[in-house]
């Protein structure tokens, strides 16, 4: 972390407010108004020069602080409309500041700044009760955008939870004139139906019996179909369960109402399936008769793709590009027992890299990184594509699955690999490769092992080379 500018920020834990203006606008316009309160929070005081700048040439007034225990401590004292906060910080956890100040002020629109690499904690804060979460490293236009949907919403709830509260009063003092509060209520009905399409979540209405009275564009454009293709049509129809998961929503709905967070996939209009997180509940009648069902849907394409690609960097060396050994195993046994089910040939190919340890002792260890780099480029160049899969086995170790390929198409590949790797020409480096094309009755062990074993003979006749495991003669031979 840099030191602050002297007579900007003050010490690194000191809250700093600044009322900035552009330039250009107060020549012309004079005293101005200032939009909302935003207090930011960072523990790079770099970063929180570039964005209480930027922020206040828009109009925000901003408070900022390096400081976790500063800020939540600003929260409890005074009032802001969005908190704008890092996540990985020395003294606090970002995570553990979400918490705090949404249980301090539940209206508080929380936006987090995180790493690509640390976007499972930007998920956690979204799922206790942030608003949204920028990438760094980030276009300053992202953060207005985020900052300006987020103030929004929060006006938005804030507006409506007021108008409710109007509401009912309104409704009590309605019986002095009946013709009065038939008009409140048309208008409110209009300005919550506004409310209710101005969302971008799918929110639906159906009778007790499951049939939908109510869609709004939300659930237009999430699914793709019209408004009135959704009235009078059974909600079961959309659900990829149809009536079967139907019934046991109900039935959930009726042992737990009200029903939150399940997730479910929806069926869009052109076929399509969309990752959804619905709440359920009913509404009653005053004397607590189910009057209706509501139902909101949350579309979370976008949080199951990043859990996807989670998943895939816990099965990708980061490295090399290739599988990691974990993978390898839960692959290989797979691929046996298809090459058993089906009868059809595969085989295997376990090397690694002649004289490494030595040009690494030479070159160091980024030049040997760039050789592993290398080689996982020259197995992906040499494979069959959506077909061969290959892994990083461990240190200069590779192993690389080949369905659907028999002893003659394995070497081939093979050749390839070898021969392209030592075109690439790392001083003396080359490789050592051991094949062998899977029998009925090997297990998994045994065919890596005698994998295993035809590379430490390729290496010990001299390396550059492919040996050939041949179950016939219980001999390795190296393939002219």
């Amino acid at each position: 972390m840099g030191n602050p500018a002297e007579g900007r920020c003050g010490s690194a834990n000191e809250l700093h407010v600044e009322n900035r203006t552009a330039p250009g606008k107060a020549s012309e316009i004079g005293t101005f108004i200032l939009k909302e309160r935003i207090l930011i929070l960072d523990d790079e005081v770099t970063i929180l020069d570039v964005l209480q700048q930027h922020l206040a040439e828009e109009q925000y007034e901003c408070v900022v602080t390096t400081s976790p225990k500063q800020a939540l401590g600003e929260l409890r004292e005074h009032s802001f409309a969005v908190l704008l906060t890092d996540l990985k910080m020395p003294e606090m956890h970002g995570i553990e500041v979400v918490r705090i100040a949404k249980e301090n002020d539940p209206d508080l629109a929380i936006i987090v700044i995180t790493a690509l690499v640390d976007v499972k904690h930007a998920i956690q804060a979204l799922r206790i009760g942030a608003y949204d979460y920028v990438l760094k490293p980030f276009n300053l236009s992202e953060i207005s955008l985020a900052v300006s949907r987020a103030i929004e919403k929060r006006n938005l709830v804030i507006e409506n939870r007021r108008h409710q509260q109007d509401l009912e009063q309104n409704i009590r003092a309605a019986t002095a004139d009946l013709k009065k509060a038939n008009e409140e209520l048309r208008a409110t009905k209009e300005y919550l139906e506004n409310l209710l399409h101005s969302t971008v979540d799918a929110i639906f209405t159906t009778n007790p019996s499951g049939v939908i009275t109510f869609a709004n564009e939300g659930a237009v454009s999430m699914l793709g179909h019209r408004r009135e293709e959704f009235l009078g049509h059974p909600f079961a129809e959309f659900y990829t369960g149809g009536r079967d998961e139907a019934a046991y929503v109900q039935r959930l709905l009726r042992e737990n109402a009200p029903l939150q967070n399940y997730e479910t996939e929806l069926k869009h209009k052109n076929n399509r399936l969309v990752p959804v997180n619905m709440s359920i509940s009913f509404v009653r009648e005053t004397d607590g008769r189910i009057a209706s069902i509501l139902a909101i849907c949350k579309d979370i394409t976008r949080q199951k793709k990043l859990e996807s690609e989670l998943k895939e960097m816990s099965i990708k060396d980061s490295l090399t590009g290739l599988f990691n050994q974990r993978f390898f195993y839960d692959r290989l046994a797979a691929e046996i027992e298809r090459a058993r089910r089906q009868d059809h040939p595969l085989s295997l190919l376990l090397f690694d890299i002649d004289q490494f340890k030595t040009y690494n002792d030479c070159h160091g260890h980024l030049a040997g990184d760039t050789v592993l780099q290398t080689v996982g480029q020259v197995v992906m160049e040499s494979t069959r594509e959506h077909v061969d899969i290959g892994f990083r086995y461990g240190g200069d170790e590779f192993t690389v699955i080949l369905p659907e390929a028999d002893e003659a198409a394995a070497y081939n590949i093979a050749e390839r690999i070898r021969s392209s790797f030592e075109a690439r020409r790392f001083d003396t480096l080359t490789l050592s490769i051991g094949l062998m094309t899977y029998r009925q009755g090997y297990s998994l062990r045994t065919f890596i092992q005698f994998t295993d074993a035809m590379m430490y003979d390729a290496k010990r006749s001299g390396g550059n080379r492919i040996f050939v495991y041949r179950p016939e003669n219980a001999v390795s031979q190296e393939q002219p």
